[in-house]
């Protein structure tokens, strides 16, 4: 069934790199129009165009000039981290929608702007947290209703000097804003918090143990996150793995049982409960929630309604990373 009027957004995207194909498909899936495409290299943009059978769409390399040709109604923003921000405000300034990948700001002045010009906006702004879409993570958030007695979480994750040499930006402080924490563990991160709540302090023990000589940020972190009512939550991330392997959540409940939660497996004292379909959107260690997040998010344009992963929401998680990275080895508080 064609959508009214009414329901068919003009959608532009930046940044048209490796997670840009995940964005177009969900696009695609939810039935709206993409008007435009932007990369600083123009064949990338071209060739995202036509793997997508988009021949409608106006390719452009200047951020700023599609915001104002086009005049999109949402920008759905994938370019390298410390664009993110400067990005997002201009497309807020404009009064235009905004679903921005991870992380949503890599300082904490990126922050501050941001969530100033989301407030001013009369706009949305969303931020692509999509494993909180991921049925199991799902079913742990509602498992856990009261405070738990701990709990654990790791990302092992293979890479190597290809993968760094990909791109410029890639494990650089300056544009990456940090190595394993803020780029791949960020997700899982963001479960926990979500989960368990938002802790008080930390202890990061970081390292670049695997990958000297090729970035010039941590590989490999160690946290332990303390909270409210004595809740403890510990978290490791290393990118020097010799495979990917699935992210793994484990929490001591309360009552004493233990639930333990892959992206498409959950457990409850070693017992499986359910497993899950993979929704094929993208690299499954990525999660497979992107299709449900961005329908959502634009259900919530749509109806009026609060997006859940609005740029307050977003910022939780960029703040524990911003503490870790202060941590030196220390506990220190983390800021709201």
């Amino acid at each position: 069934m064609a959508r009214s009027e009414k329901d068919l957004f003009r959608v532009a995207l930046v940044g048209c790199g490796v997670i840009s194909p995940v964005h177009i498909r969900a696009i695609l899936k939810a039935g709206q129009k993409i008007v435009a495409l932007c990369d600083v290299i123009p064949e990338r943009a071209k060739k995202l165009a036509e793997e997508n059978r988009l021949p409608n769409a106006a390719l452009f390399t200047d951020y700023e000039k599609m915001l104002d040709d086009v005049r999109p109604d949402i920008v759905h923003i994938c370019t390298p981290h410390d664009l993110h921000a400067p990005m997002t405000v201009a497309a807020l300034n404009r009064g235009i929608h905004v679903l921005c990948e991870k992380p949503l700001a890599i300082s904490e002045e990126q922050l501050v702007r941001i969530l100033a010009a989301e407030q001013k906006s009369p706009a949305k702004l969303g931020v692509c947290h999509q494993n909180r879409y991921e049925p199991n993570m799902r079913k742990l958030k509602e498992t856990v209703e009261e405070p738990p007695l701990g709990g654990y979480a790791n990302v092992v994750w293979k890479r190597d000097a290809n993968y760094y040499a990909s791109g410029a930006w890639r494990g650089t402080r300056a544009h990456e804003g940090g190595g394993v924490l803020i780029n791949q563990a960020l997700h899982t991160m963001d479960l926990m918090q979500w989960i368990l709540g938002m802790p008080k302090k930390v202890t990061a023990h970081l390292s670049n143990d695997f990958h000297r000589g090729q970035i010039e940020v941590e590989d490999t972190a160690v946290c332990t996150f303390e909270g409210e009512d004595g809740v403890r939550w510990q978290f490791f991330a290393t990118t020097a793995g010799t495979a990917d392997f699935p992210i793994q959540i484990s929490i001591r409940l309360a009552s004493g049982e233990l639930v333990e939660v892959q992206p498409h497996q959950f457990t409850v004292d070693h017992a499986l409960l359910s497993g899950g379909d993979d929704a094929g959107e993208g690299k499954w260690v990525w999660g497979c929630g992107h299709s449900e997040l961005i329908a959502d998010f634009y259900d919530c344009i749509r109806t009026g309604r609060p997006f859940s992963l609005n740029g307050r929401e977003g910022a939780k998680v960029i703040r524990l990373i911003l503490a870790a990275y202060r941590s030196e080895n220390q506990s220190v508080p983390i800021t709201e």
